[in-house]
């Protein structure tokens, strides 16, 4: 791997590593904000779902319904997420998988652990995660994010946050 390669890694891995503090850090607006104006969030129901239109979902959200769910996340009448859960994000196994520099986009793929602990009760989550990433500047936003459990045919309790 060349030094500009290990350069372009470490710098997709600390992109990550911020999102995923974002999010366990409950910092939602600026979650938010490393998405593009039409980002999509989708957690699909089975491994070979080949998309969110004709398939039903754990979780696809654009920027509408990502501004409803955080919305949710902060008002105290929504009691079914009394108390808040923490949550602790783990990403590893980070490979770029495209890198395309003439279209400023790129292809990610890791892998995941979230811990979620709410109410006396912890639950483990993991997965794979795919990211489609545009440069923007020095930095990234996400075009689209898929978190893909590696349980998602199961049964699943009501998903209250993001994994």
């Amino acid at each position: 791997m060349s030094t500009a390669d290990l350069a372009r890694h470490h710098q997709v891995s600390q992109f990550l590593f911020h999102e995923a503090r974002l999010l366990d850090e409950r910092r939602w607006d600026e979650w938010a904000d490393l998405f593009t104006e039409d980002g999509v969030y989708w957690a699909p129901a089975a491994h070979d779902q080949p998309d969110a239109d004709f398939h039903v979902s754990l979780i696809h959200d654009d920027a509408l319904l990502r501004k409803v769910r955080i919305a949710r996340f902060a008002d105290p009448n929504a009691f079914a997420l009394q108390p808040f859960p923490r949550t602790a994000h783990l990403i590893t196994n980070v490979m770029i998988d495209e890198d395309d520099a003439t279209m400023g986009r790129l292809l990610t793929t890791s892998r995941f652990a979230m811990f979620e602990f709410r109410a006396d009760a912890q639950r483990i989550y993991g997965g794979a995660y795919r990211h489609e990433l545009v440069v923007d500047g020095e930095d990234f936003r996400i075009v689209r994010k898929t978190a893909t459990l590696v349980d998602c045919e199961g049964l699943q309790e009501t998903v209250g946050v993001y994994f």
